[in-house]
């Protein structure tokens, strides 16, 4: 990647946390409110997508080799396909859903299972909720985030994706400097397991 486009992509993050530094709040509480992304190109988030890091997440403590692909609809909705691999098991494991977004331009998604269940009970299945593309520049990477409020607390969760299953060291520094102006702890991060993964039947790199 090239000098000026990490400045460029860099100075642009820090104009953009700075605005929202005054509406986050941190510790116990509710959510964080952060804005959406100013000028977000919901087209070109669609493609291939790999998990490179997240934090701790229950959900997906057994996969592996996580793949999105990405495509819109005629009404501007995300069709979402999550391909992993199960990393005890070795078994191949694909679910389908949608991305809603909050309104037309918005980085802000309602995601839900693909199934025919009703709404109600959809929304309450692992995996469904509210998610924020907080800072991407869709060519590399995309930090997405989603966040549950329950009682006097809040548990929230952060996604490193990328365009490839391994990110360079100065683009990784620059997601992490990017979080921290978030007041995101990149410390949180795991790293996703992605070994092995051309043998498997997902798309390759």
């Amino acid at each position: 990647m090239g000098g000026s486009r990490v400045t460029g992509t860099r100075i642009y993050c820090v104009l953009f946390c700075t605005l929202i530094k005054a509406v986050i709040s941190t510790g116990l509480g509710k959510c964080p409110v952060y804005p959406p992304l100013p000028n977000y190109d919901i087209q070109r988030m669609t493609g291939t997508w790999y998990e490179v890091e997240r934090s701790f997440y229950l959900v997906e403590i057994t996969a592996s080799c996580t793949e999105l692909n990405v495509t819109l609809n005629d009404r501007g909705y995300l069709l979402i396909t999550v391909n992993t691999l199960n990393k005890w098991t070795n078994n191949p494991s694909t679910t389908f859903g949608i991305g809603i977004p909050s309104y037309n331009g918005s980085s802000i998604f309602r995601y839900k299972l693909n199934n025919r269940l009703p709404y109600i009970i959809g929304r309450l299945l692992p995996g469904a909720g509210l998610y924020n593309v907080l800072f991407t520049d869709y060519d590399q990477f995309a930090i997405i985030w989603s966040c549950t409020s329950v009682s006097i607390a809040h548990s929230d969760h952060i996604w490193v994706l990328g365009r490839r299953r391994e990110i360079e060291a100065p683009v990784r520094a620059q997601i992490y400097a990017i979080m921290q102006e978030l007041r995101l702890d990149p410390d949180r991060l795991i790293i996703s397991k992605n070994n092995n993964c051309s043998d498997t039947s997902l798309n390759q790199i």
